[in-house]
């Protein structure tokens, strides 16, 4: 008797052992490529009970392996594995001929169930539904914590509706730790998009020498280290929308680059002449003054006008002290089902925080929030759990003071909570006289650069 065989057809090495073994344990021998195109041709070579293919491969991608297959092999079974199930592309899986979707990460019980189901004549069970990011309160805030803000965020809020019902690009602005990428995740959730991937790239966390390969992708031996084909994120924001936060970081050089695939949404991945098209949505953040940037020449004009079609400014957190209520319910609910705890919040905790000027933005409270969640562990939270800063005279008696004109007040002050506040006084100053830019912030401080990181890192304010 010829034992059943499967054919898995995945280019990362350690999924797809994880696949081999799963078939295996399904009583089926395994055979395995690499590449799309490999995987049609073993497709025509022989007979196999089951195709089990990834989406994104180099020589071909999944759904067109799927659509020559079928061609030769009309009654095999075949499931494809994608990083993203979104509608689009479950719809034309199954037009292709796949027989089911699943989506990464691939839960491998149920991949076994599914595979004894298809081999067996069965029907698998039903593809994922297309994700949502905004459903979970292990997810950032998005669209529907948004509609709920009150006050400054409430115009926003409304604004955010109109925008998100168009596909234009959208600039938004505000301080670090604001919350920008909030917005374009509520812009993206609220949109015919939401359905496709959401897919963040912080332009200043990459280096110059990577951004092209991230934000394209680069073929096998492109550079020293380009072991596989890799999409960037342009293409994986396929269908969705790609957010470009810090968008003011990019260099002059870079900023070329950019423009045409705006323009144009194609791109060509590093070491490839092969043009690649990719239907996305652009929103871009920055905390910096792009305007004065584009007179100072180191913005693109072009590009400038091209990002900004919409913008939207998310005003700081210390001038919107009316959503730091739920703001902190929706932390306290958040880390308590991931850290498993069981807090609650008391009223006084909410007032120490509203006179607070918070320097390191809605990043800052969500950090002082986690630390105090986990150190209570169960019970209400009260003002004896949070840092000594937050009560340094409400976090602005330090505000402009000048080193040698403090007065100690006769009922004297919190030394520690006193001089921590004037320290996270001094580097935010510093940060905002310098555009962000910690180069020049450390040189004003006198510091060095790693230094000036770290204690931006410490305090919640990076």
């Amino acid at each position: 008797m010829v034992a059943a065989t499967a054919l898995v057809v995945e280019d990362d090495s350690q999924v797809r052992q994880l696949f081999r073994e799963v078939c295996r344990s399904c009583d089926l021998d395994v055979q395995e490529a690499s590449r799309g195109d490999e995987g049609l041709h073993l497709v025509k070579q022989r007979d196999y009970s089951l195709m089990l293919s990834d989406y994104m491969m180099p020589g071909m991608n999944g759904l067109e392996l799927i659509q020559h297959a079928r061609r030769y092999k009309p009654q095999m079974p075949i499931v494809l594995v994608t990083g993203y199930a979104t509608t689009d592309r479950i719809v034309d899986a199954m037009q292709a001929g796949a027989n089911l979707v699943l989506e990464k990460p691939v839960e491998l019980p149920r991949l076994a169930r599914t595979i004894k189901q298809l081999v067996g004549g069965g029907q698998p069970e039903p593809a994922p539904a297309p994700r949502r990011q905004g459903n979970r309160t292990d997810m950032p805030l998005g669209g529907r914590l948004v509609s709920h803000f009150k006050g400054q965020m409430g115009q926003l809020a409304e604004l955010i509706d109109k925008v998100a019902r168009t596909d234009c690009t959208v600039l938004i602005r505000g301080e670090s730790g604001t919350g920008k990428e909030l917005v374009a995740r509520a812009i993206h959730e609220m949109s015919a998009r939401a359905g496709g991937p959401f897919v963040p790239v912080n332009c200043g966390a990459i280096p110059e020498n990577l951004l092209e390969s991230e934000l394209f992708g680069h073929t096998k031996g492109a550079f020293s280290g380009a072991h596989r084909d890799k999409p960037g994120r342009f293409a994986l924001a396929d269908g969705g929308t790609i957010f470009l936060d810090e968008i003011g970081e990019m260099s002059p050089a870079f900023q070329v680059k950019l423009l045409r695939v705006l323009q144009e949404k194609c791109f060509e991945p590093v070491g490839s002449t092969r043009t690649h098209f990719s239907d996305f949505r652009v929103i871009a953040a920055t905390h910096r003054d792009l305007f004065s940037m584009v007179e100072e020449g180191t913005f693109r004009e072009d590009l400038y006008y091209r990002l900004n079609v919409v913008e939207l400014n998310v005003p700081p957190l210390r001038q919107r002290t009316e959503d730091i209520g739920l703001l902190i319910e929706h932390f306290v609910a958040r880390f308590n089902e991931r850290h498993g705890l069981d807090v609650t919040i008391d009223d006084k905790v909410l007032e120490v925080l509203r006179r607070y000027r918070w320097p390191g933005n809605v990043r800052e409270l969500e950090n002082l929030v986690e630390r105090a969640c986990i150190l209570r562990q169960k019970g209400r939270l009260s003002p004896k759990d949070l840092p000594p800063r937050v009560f340094a005279r409400g976090g602005s008696s330090l505000q402009s003071a000048p080193v040698d004109g403090m007065v100690l007040p006769e009922e004297g002050i919190d030394f520690y909570a006193a001089v921590e506040q004037f320290e996270n006084n001094l580097l935010r100053q510093a940060l905002e006289r310098c555009n962000g830019n910690k180069n020049r912030a450390a040189a004003l401080l006198s510091m060095n650069r790693t230094t000036l990181v770290e204690k931006l890192k410490k305090k919640g304010m990076l």
